[in-house]
């Protein structure tokens, strides 16, 4: 479920509007739930899923749905189809039986397709008539607040999930080369002749106040953390900046790797990428990370772990019950007494 800043709502157009800002996308052939605070008019939680193509699925979609609503303690959401009557109806219908089941006021269900919207609650022809109610998401104030707070709607989630492409050109050519270079490095040093987790965690805190100051890694700074993202320990040492670093510092950066190492050592970064996400709320964001993270090594349990949550509905919120910051002695002591965890291992052929 993605969280966001506070944005108020004067008419369902606005909740219209503001979605693909809150997505990162505009949604096609998709069920978007909001949470809602009627009685501040604000937006809370939005979780977004595929219309299913096989009506069949759509009970086990509502099920999900009420589930993933019932552990975020939801108890007002509106509901929008983005499709044809035939694709949203029977879904919002499922939809609307299941969380009136589980409690769950429905404030309204809505179905959006090519600039129109139409309430399933409404039946007053003055406010939604047979042939729709245009809307103008340019118009909208929340979408004013949403840019205003850095949100960007991509035309479609290829597009959001493009962002996280495999750099090409130059730049992958020497990235690649500086690579290579060191992983022969790597192989011709042991564990006693370096401090393989410190030397780690060091370049990991070099990277983040370069990222902080908005500058790009060189090839070999990029090459050489993409490398040492490889042993568990390093990586998890990473996780350890989350609060001493912001959120759109940590995106950058991981981001910023994820592209330029070659794919075989983009798994650490993505799920760091997608670990950073989930915690503040940009469901969206750690999703697409995790399926290419997943692409590349199906068997990575980090990205397995934020997977299941991201499946599970599981609130953001559960990440700050953990301090990573105070996990850095407990890592730190591990890689004492395990250095092999602290020393990268190479993808085969590297």
């Amino acid at each position: 479920m993605t969280t966001i800043p506070t944005i108020r709502l004067s008419s369902p157009a606005d909740l219209i509007a503001v979605v693909p800002y809150l997505l990162g996308f505009h949604p096609e052939a998709s069920l978007v739930a909001t949470v809602l605070d009627t009685e501040n008019r604000t937006v809370g939680g939005t979780v977004r899923f595929d219309l299913p193509s096989d009506q069949a699925d759509t009970p086990r979609l509502a099920r999900h749905l009420t589930g993933i609503l019932t552990r975020n303690m939801a108890r007002q959401v509106m509901l929008i189809g983005y499709g044809t009557g035939a694709q949203v109806t029977p879904v919002i219908d499922a939809v609307t039986d299941a969380l009136k089941a589980a409690g769950i006021e429905i404030v309204d269900a809505l179905r959006a397709e090519e600039g129109r919207y139409w309430s399933y609650t409404c039946t007053e022809a003055g406010c939604c008539p047979p042939e729709g109610v245009p809307y103008e998401p340019t118009a909208s104030a929340a979408v004013a607040t949403a840019v205003f707070a850095g949100f960007v709607a991509r035309p479609d989630r290829a597009a959001l999930a493009d962002t996280l492409a495999p750099v090409e050109g130059p730049d992958r050519d020497r990235v690649n080369a500086a690579t290579r270079a060191a992983c022969a490095r790597v192989r011709t040093l042991t564990d006693a002749d370096h401090d393989w987790y410190h030397e780690g965690a060091d370049r990991i805190a070099a990277a983040l106040e370069r990222a902080q100051a908005e500058q790009e890694l060189d090839a070999d700074d990029v090459a050489w953390l993409g490398i040492r993202l490889t042993a568990i320990f390093v990586r998890d040492a990473a996780m350890t900046f989350i609060g001493r670093y912001d959120q759109e510092t940590h995106v950058r950066l991981w981001g910023q790797i994820a592209r330029r190492v070659p794919p075989e050592f983009a798994a650490a970064p993505l799920s760091l990428l997608a670990f950073t996400a989930f915690g503040y709320g940009d469901g969206s964001l750690a999703r697409v990370a995790i399926e290419r993270a997943l692409s590349i090594d199906p068997g990575y349990r980090l990205a397995h772990l934020i997977s299941m949550a991201l499946d599970h509905g599981l609130p953001p919120s559960i990440t700050s019950e953990v301090n990573c910051a105070d996990m850095a002695g407990e890592i730190e002591a591990q890689a004492r007494r395990y250095p092999q965890g602290a020393r990268p291992t190479l993808p085969e052929g590297w």
